[in-house]
């Protein structure tokens, strides 16, 4: 279900010229400068999808308090937003002709809140420095026609396998937000959580999966094309394959909920996915993350993954914290682990051997100001030489990017201060693109950095894109930049 919402049409000339002048005029000598920041594009935070169904359903009263306390109105009962907004950008891909495809991720966080937010795709216009922010050319639906998830869908809720009897697996009303085909199959936020994108070199996608975690494969109109990949040994709480139903032997997750999936990046020959979990693995130093290795033409991971070594602890399965239906304990005596205070927010290729990560803390929504939003470029090379260990170097600080010309307004030095940021990509050898997810309507991000004790006034996070020039080149890869997607 291919939706167009307009039929605007960008060649790849006039968005190069866009973004060389911005780039040339701050370029300077090579190596001159670490970073700087050489444009800026804003989709306001109210955007949504005219004629798309109401959301936010869902919500709790919680929730649309906290919608309400960012400037977001709404009713006290039923669907609090008219539309499916824009949101959630949680990766971001190279489209063709100068426009990039934004992955949509499953809505509002977490499963009982998301059933009626439909999973989508972007293709997006940046238009860099344009007042009115990126342009929205053309909105994917993800569906499952072919039912290859074995598992029951909001959509479809008379087929398919039982979810685990876990108190956030309980089926919601079906909503408007699937539409008035069942056939469809549309997909909703309580079906999966999307938070990765790559484009495959015959036009299909990937997608990096949260709740199994999984890797989705689908085609360009948005249509599953085959049985989710499961990784063998790894189930998050929100895994329908796990085996509760007997109390006493009942099978543990070993990562933690939404910890899944985060990042996942593309071998410039295709032939290989990169796939990094964002919470540790049981049984793992929880400050190790896993990076699985998986060929595509075998539909198989490598035998051992790959570790990344986070600055400090991520976040671990908390089994004391997970409850069935009937509000009792499903793990009686589990231990809490330590809150992990640091998270990945993506991961994508440079060329063969080298990937970028966004590595950050869990603040931006609080009175606590972030400290910890980085950009790292990693080596495969050396995890040879480190016990499978990859290597790693600070490329690119997010909270102080030189801005000598005002791109942001933001001072001297921009910020994306944001809980989470989840794009990262190279556009040329030294310029990247990075992006937030703005979780509308709950976060608060830019506006809190605007107080000095951050209390406010608060208002919902836009979608902020920039393009950060590098004072030092990387070895791109011609086959992952924009324009390589339409030859």
């Amino acid at each position: 279900m291919a939706v167009h919402v307009t039929n605007r049409r960008t060649t790849l000339a006039t968005v190069a010229a866009l973004a060389a002048v911005a780039v040339m005029s701050l370029a300077g000598p090579a190596g001159a400068q670490h970073a700087r920041l050489v444009a800026r594009s804003v989709l306001p935070a109210a955007t949504s999808r005219a004629g798309s169904p109401p959301s936010g359903g869902f919500f709790s009263a919680a929730e649309r308090a906290t919608a309400a306390a960012n400037g977001v109105r709404g009713p006290a009962g039923g669907p609090y937003l008219p539309a499916q907004p824009v949101q959630g950008f949680s990766s971001m891909v190279p489209a063709d002709a100068g426009t990039w495809w934004a992955l949509s991720d499953n809505g509002y966080a977490w499963r009982g809140n998301s059933a009626d937010f439909q999973l989508v795709l972007y293709r997006i216009d940046p238009r860099w420095g344009a007042p009115g922010g990126p342009a929205v050319l053309e909105t994917v639906v993800l569906r499952d026609p072919e039912r290859h998830i074995q598992w029951t869908i909001v959509c479809d809720q008379g087929r398919g396998s039982r979810l685990p009897d876990f108190s956030f697996n309980v089926l919601p009303p079906t909503p408007p937000a699937c539409g008035e085909d069942p056939a469809a199959r549309i997909l909703t936020g309580f079906d999966l959580d999307p938070e990765s994108l790559v484009r495959a070199p015959d036009g299909t996608f990937w997608i990096g999966e949260e709740f199994g975690p999984f890797l989705i494969h689908v085609a360009a109109d948005g249509r599953v094309l085959e049985s989710p990949v499961v990784v063998p040994g790894v189930r998050s709480p929100q895994n329908p394959f796990l085996e509760i139903s007997d109390r006493a032997r009942a099978e543990a997750p070993t990562v933690a909920a939404s910890r899944g999936f985060e990042g996942v990046a593309i071998s410039p020959d295709g032939e290989t996915l990169y796939a990094l979990l964002e919470g540790a693995v049981a049984g793992d130093d929880p400050q190790d993350l896993r990076i699985y290795v998986f060929d595509v033409a075998s539909r198989a991971f490598a035998d051992r993954f790959l570790t990344l070594r986070l600055e400090l602890p991520s976040q671990q399965v908390n089994l004391a914290s997970l409850m069935d239906t009937s509000g009792a304990l499903a793990y009686p005596g589990a231990v809490a682990p330590p809150a992990g205070p640091v998270s990945i927010g993506e991961l994508k290729a440079v060329n063969d051997r080298e990937l970028l990560v966004i590595e950050r803390d869990n603040h931006g929504d609080d009175l606590t100001a972030p400290r910890f939003k980085k950009v790292f470029l990693l080596d495969l090379a050396q995890a040879a030489e480190q016990g499978g260990r990859v290597g790693k170097t600070l490329l690119l600080d997010l909270l102080a990017i030189p801005d000598p010309t005002g791109v942001g307004g933001d001072g001297d030095f921009f910020r994306l201060p944001f809980y989470t940021i989840e794009s990262v990509h190279v556009v040329d050898e030294r310029t990247l693109l990075v992006a937030s997810d703005n979780n509308f309507p709950f976060s608060n991000g830019r506006a809190r950095s605007r107080s000095a004790d951050r209390s406010g006034p608060l208002s919902a996070d836009d979608t902020e894109l920039i393009l950060v020039r590098l004072g030092t080149p990387l070895d791109a890869d011609r086959r992952l930049l924009p324009g390589a997607a339409g030859e």
